[in-house]
């Protein structure tokens, strides 16, 4: 483990010559601006502008602890993929003010116990800048340990909730813009009769608060419930619970979890018969790796709520935002990935706090951090134009949340920005 400023292995140079051809694609994107004066910190970096060449100073070290392994690896894995290719890709361009960005990444086993002692123990060394991931059962514990002196934590889970104002932010859709998108796009379908399935952990139980909230909305008063079921995570069947959604007839299902019990889910809507009902799930499942090995039981009509990242480069609008998908896209290809759920939600946060360390300079402070990214606003980045404030901790908004349908070996964009349906676009049966 690494808290001072070590050495960059070589490991990221192969992603060099790719790298440096993309500098000017995302120069071209660095549209975002603050609303507000940042302070800067008293380095010798402070007056030094973007680096044109590679970076060679003193690194930068990034901590990060991620669930590279249990139950939310699907997410894990990618993330701590994506920070590996994202500090080599900067560095391609100076890296932060000229010295290189590293990311230290440690696995938390997707276990809220050890992720709580491995980030307890960064802070006892005072670490002011924490990624926190990879699902709300790890994330939100260790967002307790954020004081008003920071440290900064840019959470890799949109499961979780940070208070106004406080250290934490979020990457990814937040649930009830989620569901927003969901229920506008069944709606325009026809299709209001629902039923649904989440886990007790914290993905499902905030998942269907959030739901009926949704739902008690003016605007989606035609919608029914006709049945709601909830399942232990760690289950291998969940036929008993499928069964009584089945016996409800719904037009459509929302099933609420992520990673492997998202799998068992699937397994069980096989089992019985009920393949042929749409289904729509959160990004947190739009994971290739994870829905191949499912791919004997993926349902046909399968839907994902997903945002610019998976859209392809040539139809996304906005100029800003579009330099910046096809960056993520060349970088995340060559390093093995591809555009999805645990590749975008690393991107987004390490990028936004390379920025933000870049502007105010490597001393930088949690507070001075926080007070600079809560006056960002038309920031580019792969999840569209971001905005954020006090209280907003995630900037995201619903113009830039498409419906996806799974195709079986690619996402397909089914609905425009919010979530109104493309006219030509696949429907649900």
């Amino acid at each position: 483990m690494n808290f001072s400023m070590g050495k960059i292995r070589a490991k990221n140079r192969p992603y060099r010559f790719l790298l440096l051809g993309l500098a000017s694609t995302v120069a071209l994107a660095a549209c975002g601006s603050s609303s507000s004066s940042s302070a800067s910190a008293t380095s010798s970096a402070n007056s030094a502008s973007q680096t044109n060449g590679p970076a060679s100073g003193t690194p930068y070290v990034i901590h990060a602890v991620l669930s590279e392994t249990g139950v939310a690896s699907e997410l894990g894995t990618p993330e701590a993929q994506t920070l590996k290719a994202l500090a080599a890709y900067e560095n391609t361009q100076g890296g932060i003010n000229g010295h290189p960005v590293q990311f230290d990444i440690q696995d938390n086993q997707s276990t809220p116990s050890l992720a709580v002692s491995l980030s307890t123990s960064l802070l006892a060394h005072h670490v002011n800048v924490l990624l926190d991931g990879s699902y709300g059962a790890t994330d939100i514990p260790v967002d307790g340990l954020a004081g008003s002196n920071g440290p900064f934590i840019s959470d890799l889970a949109p499961t979780v909730r940070p208070k106004a104002g406080s250290m934490v932010f979020r990457t990814g859709t937040p649930m009830q813009e989620d569901f927003q998108v969901i229920l506008n796009y069944l709606k325009a379908k026809g299709l209001t009769r629902i039923a649904a399935i989440t886990s007790t952990d914290s993905d499902g139980t905030l998942g269907w608060t959030d739901l009926q909230s949704t739902l008690a909305q003016p605007q989606y008063s035609s919608f029914k419930v006709t049945a709601h079921q909830v399942f232990d995570p760690t289950a291998v069947s969940v036929a008993t619970q499928l069964s009584v959604l089945k016996v409800s007839n719904p037009q459509a299902i929302l099933v609420w979890t992520v990673g492997s019990p998202f799998g068992t889910v699937l397994q069980g809507l096989s089992s019985l018969g009920m393949g042929n009902i749409p289904i729509f799930t959160s990004n947190g499942n739009a994971d290739y790796g994870l829905l191949g090995h499912l791919s004997s039981v993926v349902p046909k009509s399968l839907y994902f709520i997903g945002e610019e990242l998976y859209m392809p480069p040539s139809e996304i609008k906005n100029a800003a935002v579009r330099a910046q998908v096809q960056a993520f896209d060349t970088v995340i290809q060559a390093a093995g990935g591809k555009p999805e759920a645990g590749y975008g939600l690393a991107w987004s946060a390490g990028s936004l706090v390379i920025g933000a360390i870049k502007k105010l300079g490597i001393q930088a402070t949690a507070p001075q951090i926080l007070q600079y990214m809560q006056s960002l606003n038309n920031s580019a980045g792969i999840y569209g134009l971001l905005n954020f404030s006090k209280d907003n901790h995630d900037g995201i908004s619903t113009q830039f949340m498409h419906i996806f349908h799974f195709t079986g070996t690619s996402f397909q964009p089914v609905s425009h920005g919010g979530g109104a349906p493309l006219t030509s676009a696949s429907s649900p049966s």
